[in-house]
């Protein structure tokens, strides 16, 4: 089903995250295996490619579909976490048709799974923060939350989850985590800041 917001929205998130691609390697070359941004990229392009298939009409099944094009695109931790994100909140759309209720659904769940809180270095630092204020008072909100929580990564010296973990405290020192930059990115042209 169409749905012309939705479309514009799922497509400009998409196709900022694959211009995002070089800069996000390049952080993860300092902070982990340097392919951060590629794994977005696969992502958004999947996305992008099925968009004209997506239900878009039908919020949850739309949650729904992204978590399964997610979960066989996009490689390592991130596809599964993502793809159990967008699922969770799937259900939970189904249930209470409170969008900001349902990302929480989503982050619970993906937290519970895959283990990192807030100050462990990785795109929950960025996603957590946004997504209370999104509940609290909207996208603008939850903008300037993920992007102040990406930019708190750059003084966390130790990384407690993700690839990140195995590198040095001097090597860490200054650079943000690349999955928390993304969702920032994502917020942000979300509220129409990009």
């Amino acid at each position: 089903s169409h749905d012309s917001a939705a479309d514009r929205l799922i497509a400009a998130i998409c196709d900022h995250l694959l211009s995002l691609e070089a800069e996000l390697n390049s952080l993860d070359a300092r902070a982990g295996d340097g392919d951060t941004g590629s794994t977005v990229a696969t992502g958004s392009r999947s996305v992008l490619a099925q968009i004209a298939r997506l239900p878009l009409t039908d919020i949850a099944a739309t949650l729904s579909s992204i978590g399964s094009i997610l979960s066989t695109s996009m490689g390592g931790s991130s596809g599964v976490l993502l793809s159990i994100f967008f699922t969770a909140a799937a259900k939970e759309y189904s249930d209470t048709r409170d969008m900001a209720s349902a990302l929480l659904a989503g982050l619970d769940r993906m937290t519970f799974y895959g283990g990192a809180g807030v100050g462990d270095r990785t795109m929950v630092d960025a996603l957590d923060p946004a997504l209370r204020a999104l509940k609290a008072g909207g996208l603008a909100a939850a903008a300037s939350a993920a992007r102040a929580g990406a930019d708190a990564t750059r003084t966390m010296k130790k990384a407690r989850a993700g690839r990140a973990s195995y590198i040095g405290e001097r090597d860490l020192e200054g650079v943000p985590d690349p999955g928390a930059m993304a969702v920032a990115a994502v917020f942000e042209v979300a509220a129409g800041l990009r």
